[in-house]
């Protein structure tokens, strides 16, 4: 067991070290310091609160145009590129892990 987790960590530290891993990092600290775009962002979360408990559509057209206004922004859109890069390394190694598993499980 200790062997697997050596691994799984070392999977981890490498992806820690990656330039797609310091990049997203980055792109997400800058993100979060622009105060406009945050500002949009918690509005979107709260009107999406709103919008759960009632379908008013003045609320979703709101929204929309929240959206639209945040991927005015150059910023957010390389965040989402970025993120989406992430997500698919992500991706990649839950399904080395479910093949590695798998591999084991078999008779």
């Amino acid at each position: 067991m200790n062997k697997i987790q050596n691994k799984i960590d070392n999977l981890f530290d490498e992806l820690e070290k990656s330039k797609l891993y310091n990049d997203y990092l980055k792109v997400k600290k800058q993100l979060e310091s622009n105060k406009e775009i945050v500002t949009i962002i918690n509005e979107i979360k709260r009107l999406q609160k709103i919008a759960t408990n009632n379908k008013d559509k003045n609320v979703e057209l709101e929204i929309r145009k929240l959206y639209d206004k945040l991927y005015e922004y150059p910023l957010y859109q390389s965040y989402l590129i970025v993120k989406e890069e992430i997500e698919e390394e992500l991706f990649q190694i839950k399904e080395q892990f479910d093949k590695y598993f798998k591999d084991i499980l078999k008779l």
